[in-house]
């Protein structure tokens, strides 16, 4: 509204500053009279100020209809946190790697490794440089699946490592040592598992 209001008092200063030049050049004319000048001047400045309320009207029916938009929009957007994190998807390390159990011998087959954690993956490789030898620990990300491995601990534990003090939900993992031959991770060392 203080936006149209000064556009207002703008035009009707260029209206006024008009009306002084033509009454200028109406006083060096001598063919108008002065009373006609008068008349005739009050006329224009009757059309120039209904032309500046026409002008501040379209000003105002335009701010309404953008603030009508902009309220709907408002309405309908969902609203947004004011510091959106971006996710940012970090390539994975190649020196850590991840296998759900190992097999019946005790190895873990290469083919079937892979490169994040889930909830059907129980053991954690560390790579040396050489890519030949690992460092392993058995690792959970929840009680369900600690609870899982626990109850079938010939299958997901007692193979490649062992384990000290009754099952529990809490434990430690001390590494154990692996190498990589013909595509499988042999046992060099079982990793030690102790509960809490």
């Amino acid at each position: 509204m203080q936006t149209v209001l000064s556009i207002f008092l703008f035009l009707l200063a260029i209206a006024y500053v008009e009306y002084r030049l033509k009454s200028l050049r109406r006083e060096d004319s001598d063919d108008k009279s002065s009373a006609f000048d008068f008349f005739a001047t009050k006329e224009e400045l009757k059309k120039a100020v209904k032309k500046i309320n026409e002008q501040a009207e379209a000003y105002q029916k335009a701010i309404d209809e953008k603030l009508t938009s902009v309220e709907q929009k408002a309405f309908f957007t969902p609203q947004v946190e004011e510091k959106v994190s971006e996710v940012v998807e970090e390539e994975p390390d190649p020196s850590v790697i991840f296998f759900r159990w190992p097999g019946d011998d005790g190895s873990f087959d290469d083919r079937q490794r892979l490169t994040a954690q889930s909830e059907d993956t129980y053991y954690l490789f560390r790579l040396d440089d050489s890519r030949t030898h690992a460092e392993f620990v058995f690792v959970t990300m929840s009680d369900t699946q600690l609870s899982k491995a626990n109850n079938s601990s010939k299958k997901y534990i007692e193979r490649a490592c062992t384990f000290v003090n009754a099952k529990s939900a809490q434990y430690t993992c001390t590494p154990g040592k692996a190498h990589l031959e013909r595509g499988k991770w042999l046992v060099d060392l079982k990793a030690r598992i102790e509960y809490k």
